[in-house]
């Protein structure tokens, strides 16, 4: 009884305990994959966007799917700088790595 009155008293962030939570049951990776899919066009442009998506996050890996070979390219050439500039938007260093698909 007297823990829960400690707690009752306690101030807490709602983000906090909310990233808290979703960590807690598995799902912080896909909360990070809903945030890039938010991001993507912000990060890459409108015309590259047009042409690419984001599809998945496995193990720091990001996997995009590109319309055609063309776009694989051209893409390639910028990854590191698409990795930047997704890591920042997302105030972290999640991804390390960039498949296109």
């Amino acid at each position: 009884m007297r823990a829960d009155k400690n707690r009752m008293n306690k101030t807490v962030n709602l983000k906090d305990e909310l990233n808290d939570f979703m960590k807690h049951i598995g799902m912080d990776d896909k909360m990070q994959e809903i945030k890039i899919l938010n991001v993507w066009e912000e990060c890459v442009g409108e015309t590259i966007s047009k042409f690419s998506s984001p599809v998945r996050i496995q193990r720091n890996k990001l996997f995009v799917k590109a319309e055609n070979p063309v776009w694989r390219y051209e893409l390639a050439n910028q990854k590191e700088e698409i990795i930047k500039l997704l890591n920042k938007s997302l105030n972290k260093k999640l991804i390390k790595e960039i498949v296109f698909i």
